[in-house]
């Protein structure tokens, strides 16, 4: 790569021309040799990438699992042996018998949407400059307030749209697996602008915890129903109104079950996504590795004739 670099040309799509890539210097050791290194690191890349893949589905397999662990909770409770009956809606099945079932609009006391005025490209610069949230800013677990654009210096910000702790956000314009997307803001932005596609909720804190409606929002019944109700014209942008969420089937426990729901569950989920990090950092460090091996196998620094014998080669130190 070292030998191409001056040679690259592009500025939004790099491309290297034919000649350069000709008259690339290589090492070439004899053909016997070059087999050997080939059936090497067929055989040990392999490996690597089998392990790789491992990791992979072990990582989807806790995703599934935190899913369901959000589902569950959320529907039935922490208590196994509650009574249940039936809620009166298909989706939403058996609920524990002293829970409610009510619709969102009831736990509500404002929904609004933001403004969406023509921005920077890059974020603001630090939390005293104006900037205007992205819708990206709920397609994680967590609210990211990072995904936001920079307000120009000669537009007016308007501080009623700021963000308030405990403000549920909900994006109503996105892609089939994106749209109705939630977070939970958990501290005041009050450079932070609401952004005309999202949706905000501030709720009855009396009645409706907001850590348990942004999790009942993101469990799979919801995102299903969500999907099923998303219109547009378009597939890479879709939308729901407020009704879908307003008038959505919400099981309502008592207040204070639904904080000791939503504290269980956060745990859980953070048990859960440490387990995630160690298997993308197992990935990360495979694909160093095999990196690593192609690159000391095909300059020579280690022997791979062994590798004939099926034993195992150490790579030399650098």
């Amino acid at each position: 790569m070292a030998q191409w670099e001056s040679s690259i040309g592009g500025a939004t799509f790099r491309a290297l021309n034919l000649e350069p890539l000709a008259n690339t210097l290589g090492c070439l050791p004899p053909f016997a040799e070059q087999e050997a290194i080939a059936g090497f690191l067929d055989r040990e890349v392999g490996k690597i990438d089998r392990l790789a893949a491992e990791q992979e589905r072990l990582i989807a397999l806790l995703k599934e699992k935190r899913q369901a662990v959000i589902s569950h909770a959320v529907t039935k409770g922490l208590n196994p042996n509650a009574p249940l009956k039936d809620s009166g809606i298909e989706w939403l099945c058996q609920i524990p018998a002293h829970w409610e079932v009510v619709r969102i609009k009831h736990v509500v006391v404002t929904i609004e949407q933001g403004w969406s005025p023509q921005c920077d490209a890059t974020p603001a610069d630090g939390p005293e400059q104006w900037g205007v949230l992205k819708v990206g800013c709920v397609n994680g677990d967590r609210f990211n307030a990072s995904e936001n654009k920079a307000l120009p210096d000669d537009l007016e910000p308007l501080p009623e749209l700021s963000l308030r702790a405990g403000d549920l956000l909900i994006s109503r314009a996105n892609t089939r697996e994106l749209v109705g997307s939630a977070a939970l803001v958990e501290q005041d932005h009050d450079h932070l602008l609401l952004c005309d596609k999202l949706y905000r909720l501030r709720l009855q804190t009396s009645v409706a915890s907001p850590e348990f409606l942004t999790l009942f929002l993101r469990s799979s019944m919801v995102r299903g129903q969500i999907e099923i109700a998303a219109s547009g014209a378009s597939s890479s942008m879709l939308n729901i109104g407020q009704s879908v969420i307003l008038e959505m089937a919400l099981p309502l426990p008592p207040l204070g079950e639904q904080g000791e729901i939503a504290t269980w569950i956060l745990k859980c989920r953070e048990q859960i996504e440490a387990l995630i990090n160690d298997a993308q950092s197992a990935i990360t460090l495979l694909q160093e590795r095999r990196a690593a091996l192609i690159s000391a196998a095909v300059t020579g620094k280690i022997d791979v004739r062994a590798a004939a014998a099926n034993t195992t080669v150490e790579m030399e130190p650098a």
